[in-house]
């Protein structure tokens, strides 16, 4: 079966609208993300079952983004956590790439790109759940907070684009992470690839984050592209494709504990011919 650790279904309908529809039947198996509440109800309405039908099955994120590190969404968040509505919070993080005055290092955005992560930090703890982490330029941050991420269920790297060795620190700190891919890999990334290959087999994660972040020539990524990032892990780490997507579906029910429970019934439908 194929698992996807991290999209965006709404905007992924703006460019395929018939994605959900061809994959009702799945087996496939997605965290998805939402950072408003728009986008969250109009994401469980893209994957309900239609009339006599299966839906696309999924299990759900809420987070402010640091892109857009306001407080709107804040409540809405915390009723999610409340209410057992969301396997984990995110994307959650820091963002300091520097391509927008928000996103440039400085005091100001860090005093506010801090205050938002900790008020999510302390939601995955007040609840038990893990985080999905979006972090350019900031990987120092990540390690600050590494002792209070330590203590969440799971951690989700994101487009992990860091170093073997930072990777193997944050773990070697106690963090449950685990390393997201996606087509970075088929387009060349080095330190992704070199980490793809470097890290623990359990602690990879393949994911697409549709429709962003495409395979070179494309002009948006598709759920199909999960394909060319699972081929390519398999290639960077020589193993059989089949065996690595067994061991990403027993990842991603380890890295969203709240969805282990379809990942079984995924793996059922698969064998039965009945997903």
């Amino acid at each position: 079966m194929l698992t996807d650790a991290h999209l965006h279904f709404v905007d992924l309908a703006g460019r395929d609208p018939g994605f959900a529809a061809a994959y009702a039947a799945g087996p496939y198996l997605a965290c998805a993300a939402s950072h408003d509440e728009e986008e969250f109800l109009a994401t469980e309405a893209l994957a309900a079952p239609p009339p006599g039908g299966r839906g696309l099955r999924f299990a759900a994120s809420f987070g402010i983004h640091p892109q857009w590190a306001v407080w709107k969404h804040a409540d809405f968040l915390a009723g999610l956590c409340a209410a057992g509505r969301i396997a984990a919070i995110g994307e959650a993080g820091f963002d300091l790439f520097g391509d927008r005055p928000e996103r440039v290092r400085n005091e100001g955005n860090l005093k506010v790109q801090r205050a938002v992560f900790e008020f999510q930090l302390g939601l995955a703890r007040r609840w038990d759940l893990p985080m999905v982490l979006h972090v350019r330029k900031a990987a120092d941050l990540v390690f600050a907070y590494a002792r209070e991420l330590a203590a969440l269920p799971a951690v989700v790297m994101h487009a992990y684009s860091g170093t073997a060795r930072e990777a193997a620190d944050l773990l070697g700190r106690g963090v449950p992470a685990y390393f997201s891919f996606g087509a970075s890999l088929a387009n060349g990334h080095k330190r992704a690839i070199e980490a793809c290959a470097a890290l623990p087999a359990d602690r990879l994660l393949a994911e697409t984050d549709a429709p962003w972040q495409p395979p070179r020539g494309e002009p948006f990524c598709k759920l199909e592209h999960i394909t060319l990032v699972i081929g390519t892990m398999a290639g960077i780490r020589g193993v059989a494709r089949a065996a690595l997507e067994e061991r990403l579906a027993d990842n991603f029910a380890a890295a969203y504990p709240k969805a282990a429970g379809l990942v079984a019934v995924a793996r059922a439908g698969a064998g039965t011919g009945e997903a």
